[in-house]
C-alpha cells in the first residue's frame, strides 16, 4: 500500500474509533449518553495528539424513531440530556499539521451504532426521495439515516445538519478568508459511515468550493444509483471499505 494513504488512512479511522472510545455509555454515569471527556482535551485524553487536530466543536443527536422506554437508560433522574446522545466532533488542522498537509483541514468523525434505539433503527431503513426538488427526480437515501440525519434536537433545536454546517461556515470563513486552502475530510464507521457520506453530500450542494472526501469504513448503500451519479457530480470523493445489500433504484 502506498505509505502516504496507509497513514491517512490510519488518521482517519482512528478518528472514527475515538468516537466509540470516548462515547460514554455507562448507565450509572451522569453524563449516559454523553462525551468522557471535554472538547479541549478530547484527543489527549484519547492519546491522539500526534494528529495534530483540535476538536471545534461536538455534535449531538439521536434516532428519529418513537418507541417505549424499555431501552437501556441513566439511573440519574436528572440526566444532563434525556434526548440526545453525543454522536460525535469537527476538528480543524494546527499549523503545524495543515503546513506538512499543504492545507487547513477540517475533519468530521461520526460515531457508529451503539444504543439499542440505534441498532432498531438501522433495521427500518428503506429508501425515500432525499428532498423535495430531487435530480432527476428519482434521488434517494435511505430513510432512517436521512431523518436521523435531520433530527432536532430537544437540547439545541439543531439538526445534525445544521450543527456541521454551522461549524464548517465558521472554520470556512476563518481560514479560507485568510487565504489558506482548506478541504474538508469526513469520516465514520457502521452508521457513522452513512452520515459521512450524507454530510458530504449536504455541504457539497451548498456550493462550497473546496475539496470534500469521505473515509468510509464498513459502511452500509446509503442511496441508489441517482444518489451516487449526483455525489460524483458534486466532485465529492469517497474512499469505502463498504458492506452493501439489495437497494431498490
Amino acid at each position: 500500500m502506498d505509505p502516504l494513504l496507509r497513514s491517512e488512512l490510519i488518521r482517519y479511522g482512528e478518528m472514527a474509533q475515538s468516537c466509540y472510545d470516548a462515547f460514554d455509555y455507562d448507565p450509572f454515569s451522569y453524563y449516559f449518553g454523553g462525551c468522557r471527556f471535554p472538547r479541549r482535551a478530547f484527543l489527549d485524553s484519547l492519546h491522539l495528539t500526534r494528529h495534530g487536530y483540535d476538536v471545534t466543536r461536538y455534535l449531538y443527536a439521536t434516532a428519529n424513531i418513537r418507541l417505549p422506554n424499555f431501552f437501556t437508560k441513566s439511573r440519574w433522574p436528572n440526566l444532563w440530556s434525556p434526548k440526545a446522545n453525543w454522536i460525535g466532533y469537527v476538528a480543524v488542522s494546527d499549523d503545524e499539521t495543515s503546513r506538512v498537509l499543504g492545507r487547513r483541514d477540517i475533519a468530521i468523525a461520526w460515531r457508529g451504532t451503539v444504543t439499542r434505539l440505534e441498532w432498531l433503527a438501522d433495521l427500518m431503513n428503506y429508501l425515500k426521495p432525499v428532498d423535495d426538488n430531487s435530480w432527476c427526480g428519482k434521488k434517494k437515501s435511505y430513510r432512517n439515516f436521512f431523518r436521523s440525519f435531520n433530527k432536532k434536537l430537544h437540547h439545541s433545536i439543531r439538526s445534525r445538519l445544521r450543527q456541521v454546517l454551522t461549524e464548517v461556515k465558521r472554520l470556512t470563513e476563518k481560514y479560507d478568508g485568510a487565504g489558506e486552502e482548506v478541504s474538508i475530510t469526513i469520516t465514520g464507521h457502521s452508521l457513522g459511515s452513512a452520515l459521512a457520506t450524507l454530510s458530504a453530500y449536504d455541504i457539497a450542494e451548498t456550493g462550497l468550493n473546496l475539496v470534500i472526501c469521505v473515509f468510509s469504513f464498513s459502511g452500509p448503500r446509503v442511496g441508489n444509483v441517482r444518489f451516487k451519479e449526483r455525489l460524483d457530480f458534486l466532485g465529492v470523493k469517497v474512499l469505502s471499505r463498504a458492506v452493501t445489500r439489495p437497494v431498490s433504484v
